[in-house]
C-alpha cells in the first residue's frame, strides 16, 4: 500500500510502542480466556451440559448472558456466557427486569434441549447444538459475538459484520474465523504450516495454529526448544511439538486449575514456563475460573478513564483505516476502467426519463444494488465491491471524490495518532500511580457481616432489596431472621455445607436485624427479633390480603430472642485479599479486636460519624457512610 507517508509510518511506530507500553501499565485489565481454557471446559463439563434444557436467558451486562439450565440428573444450575470472560458455572446476580435482548433470546432459545457442545477448530469459538437444529455460536475473542444459526444459516448475531472472507449477516451461512485445527492436522499438515510461515515458531503456533501465546510457550518450554527460531527451522522438531500439544491437552482434562498472580491468569494446566508453583491450586477447573472472574477479573468500572480513551482511539483508527482503504479501492476500480464507467454514466443519463432506475437490477453486466433518485446516485457491485456512481459527475470526478474521501480518512488517522501521543504525554505517568477502585463483593449490595462463627449474614437495605434478598438468596439450609418491628430488614444467615449456625450466630443476626430497623433512628436501646426456617417464609397471602414489595408472610412457630442490645462495632475485614469495612453487632459479653470502633444510637449526624470513623480506621468516608445504620449515632469508644 502506498498511502502512508514516511512521517505517518513514523507516527504509527510511535503509537505502537505507546499502546504496548499502556498495555503493560494496565496488564490484566482486559485478560482473555485462551483456546485451551475453552477446550478444557468443554472436555470436563460437556457431558453434563448435554441433555440440559435452556429454561431462561438473562442479560446481566452488555456482553454477559446467564443461562438457566435444567437437567434431571444435575438439577437447576446457571451457566455464565460472557463474551469477554468465557464460560463458567456461576449463579450470578440476575436483573429485576428482562432486557429487550434477553426477551428476544428467550423467545428463540427457551425450552430448547442442548444435544452437544464443542469447540470449533481449537479456536476461541464454542458451538452449542440444540435439538431444533439451531446452534448457538459463541465467538469469544476481541469484542465477542453471540450468534444463533438455524440449519446452518445465521438468524441472529449481536454484532453483524462483514469481512473479505466471511460474513456475519442474517441469512448467510456461518463460516468459522479460522480453518486450521491443530488437533486434526497430521505431521504433513504441521510441516506445511511451518514451511509457509515467515515468523518464529512460537508466533506460528500461537497465531496460525490457534494455540495462543501462553500455550505455545509452554509447549516449547517443555520440549526444551528455542521459541524464537524461525518456524521453517523447526521442521525437525514437529513430532516433539505434536507430542507436547497432546500432553497438555491430556493434562487439561484432569479438571484442575491454577492461578498465577504476577500474570493475573488462571490455567487448566501448570504453566511451567512461568512458574512450576502456582499461587493457588483449585480442586476443579470451574472453581478457578469462578474465583478468577469474581476476585481477579477487573470490571468495566475499574478501567482508568485514560485506558478507556486510548481504547476508543485505537478502535477509531481501525475504523478509519477500513474506510480509507475502501474509498481508495473504489477510486482505483473506476480509474482502471475509466472509459467503461464514463460510457455507463452517459447511457444512464440518457435513459433516466424513459425507465424507473429504482427497479433496475442489472445494467451492462453489473449488478445494481440501489438507486437514490434524490441524489441521482446508483450503486453497482464491481469486483465484489459496492461502488456508488454520482450520475451528475463524470467517471473521473467520481474517482477523485473517492480519493478525496480516502485522503480525509488519512488525516483523521494521523489526528488520532497525535491524540494518542498527547494523551500518553499528559496522562500515562499519573496513571501508573493511580489507585484502582477495588471490586465490590456481591453481598455488599446489602447490609452484611460475618458472625463470630464465620457465617455470612445479609440484610436488605430497602423494600426492593428486601424482596431480592429473600427471592434470590434464601436457600433451603439458610435461616430467616426478622426484628419484631414493622419495616425491619429481611435478614438471612447463609449456611454452606453441613455445619449449622450455633446460638452465637443466631443471636448476632437477630441483634443485627434490630439495629438496622427503625429502632436505631428512634433512639431505642434494645429490641426483640425472631428466626424461622425458609419453608415458613412465603409471598402467598390469605384471601383478601395484600403483600407489598419487600414484605413477607411468616407462618408457624417463631423463635424469639428478647432484649437484644443496640450496639454495633466497625472494623476492617480482610476478605480475599481486599480490606473491607465491616459493621457487626456487639453483644453484651462479646469481645472485639483492638482496631474496632463501637457506635450506638445518638445525636451525631450520620455524615459526621462516617467522617470520624473513616479517619480512625483509615478508609473511604463514602464507603463508611454506606454501611452505617439509618439515623444519628454516637461513637461510644474505640477499644
Amino acid at each position: 500500500m502506498h498511502f502512508l507517508s514516511a512521517s505517518t509510518v513514523k507516527k504509527l511506530l510511535v503509537v505502537y510502542f505507546i499502546i504496548k507500553y499502556t498495555e503493560r501499565i494496565y496488564q490484566g485489565m482486559n485478560p482473555k480466556p485462551s483456546s485451551l481454557d475453552f477446550y478444557a471446559f468443554v472436555e470436563n463439563y460437556g457431558k453434563t451440559i448435554s441433555g440440559s434444557f435452556i429454561k431462561k436467558v438473562y442479560q446481566i451486562a452488555e456482553t454477559d448472558f446467564l443461562f438457566q439450565l435444567y437437567n434431571s440428573s444435575v438439577g437447576k444450575r446457571y451457566l455464565l456466557v460472557s463474551l469477554k470472560k468465557g464460560l463458567i458455572f456461576y449463579e450470578a446476580e440476575r436483573p429485576e427486569e428482562a432486557t429487550p435482548l434477553s426477551m428476544l433470546l428467550r423467545k428463540s432459545l427457551s425450552e430448547r434441549r442442548i444435544v452437544g457442545i464443542s469447540q470449533i477448530n481449537f479456536d476461541r469459538v464454542v458451538r452449542i447444538t440444540l435439538h431444533t437444529g439451531q446452534e448457538i455460536i459463541l465467538e469469544l475473542f476481541r469484542e465477542g459475538n453471540f450468534i444463533i444459526t438455524n440449519n446452518g444459516l445465521i438468524e441472529f448475531a449481536t454484532d453483524l459484520r462483514e469481512w473479505k472472507n466471511r460474513k456475519i449477516m442474517k441469512g448467510e451461512p456461518y463460516i468459522p474465523p479460522s480453518a486450521n485445527d491443530p488437533l486434526t492436522l497430521d505431521r504433513d499438515g504441521f510441516a506445511q504450516v511451518f514451511s509457509a510461515s515467515k515468523a518464529s515458531v512460537v508466533q506460528t503456533l500461537a497465531t496460525r495454529l490457534n494455540l495462543g501465546g501462553d500455550m505455545a510457550e509452554e509447549i516449547l518450554f517443555r520440549a526444551n526448544l528455542d521459541k524464537d527460531i524461525p518456524a521453517r527451522e523447526s521442521l525437525v522438531s514437529i513430532e516433539a511439538i505434536r507430542t507436547g500439544i497432546q500432553d497438555i491437552l491430556n493434562e487439561s482434562k484432569e479438571n484442575r486449575s491454577y492461578y498465577y498472580g504476577d500474570q493475573n491468569m488462571v490455567s487448566p494446566v501448570r504453566m511451567m514456563h512461568i512458574n512450576d508453583h502456582p499461587d493457588i491450586t483449585y480442586e476443579d477447573l470451574n472453581s478457578g475460573l469462578l474465583d478468577y472472574v469474581t476476585s481477579h477479573f477487573p470490571s468495566e468500572e475499574e478501567k482508568d478513564p485514560i485506558a478507556k480513551r486510548l481504547e476508543s482511539m485505537k478502535k477509531s483508527i481501525g475504523e478509519f483505516e477500513k474506510r480509507r482503504d475502501l474509498s481508495f479501492r473504489r477510486g482505483n476500480l473506476i480509474m482502471q476502467n475509466l472509459s467503461l464507467y464514463e460510457n455507463m454514466i452517459r447511457k444512464l443519463n440518457k435513459i433516466r426519463m424513459q425507465r424507473d432506475l429504482v427497479t433496475v437490477k442489472e445494467f451492462d453486466g453489473f449488478a445494481v444494488t440501489s438507486y437514490n433518485a434524490a441524489t441521482r446516485e446508483i450503486s453497482f457491485v464491481i469486483d465484489e465491491t459496492d461502488v456508488a456512481l454520482d450520475l451528475n459527475s463524470s467517471a473521473g470526478q467520481n474517482a477523485n471524490q473517492y480519493f478525496q474521501k480516502a485522503k480525509d480518512f488519512k488525516s483523521k488517522i494521523e489526528g488520532a495518532f497525535k491524540a494518542i501521543e498527547d494523551t500518553k504525554k499528559r496522562n500515562v505517568p499519573s496513571a501508573v500511580s493511580a489507585k484502582k477502585k477495588r471490586k465490590k463483593e456481591w453481598f455488599e449490595n446489602f447490609h452484611w457481616f460475618f458472625s463470630s462463627e464465620g457465617f455470612l449474614v445479609i440484610a436488605g437495605r430497602d423494600a426492593k432489596s428486601n424482596e431480592k434478598v429473600v427471592k434470590r438468596h434464601l436457600k433451603d439450609h439458610d435461616l430467616y431472621v426478622h426484628a419484631d418491628l414493622y419495616g425491619a430488614p429481611s435478614t438471612i444467615i447463609k449456611v454452606e455445607g453441613e455445619t449449622k449456625p450455633g446460638d452465637p450466630t443466631i443471636y448476632e443476626a437477630c441483634a443485627f436485624s434490630v439495629a438496622f430497623s427503625r429502632a436505631w433512628p428512634a433512639g431505642i436501646r434494645s429490641g426483640s427479633a425472631y428466626w424461622v426456617l425458609p419453608s415458613q417464609v412465603s409471598k402467598t397471602p390469605e384471601s383478601g390480603e395484600f403483600v407489598s414489595t419487600g414484605a413477607w408472610i411468616v407462618r408457624g412457630r417463631r423463635n424469639y430472642l428478647f432484649d437484644l442490645p443496640m450496639k454495633l462495632g466497625i472494623m476492617m475485614k480482610d476478605y480475599k485479599g481486599n480490606v473491607i469495612p465491616m459493621i457487626f453487632p456487639v453483644t453484651e459479653d462479646g469481645s472485639v479486636s483492638d482496631n474496632t470502633v463501637i457506635i450506638t444510637p445518638g445525636d451525631e449526624k450520620r455524615t459526621l460519624v462516617a467522617q470520624q470513623v473513616s479517619k480512625i480506621l483509615g478508609t473511604d468516608r463514602e464507603e463508611m457512610e454506606s454501611i452505617l445504620p439509618p439515623g444519628n449515632s454516637q461513637i461510644l469508644s474505640r477499644d
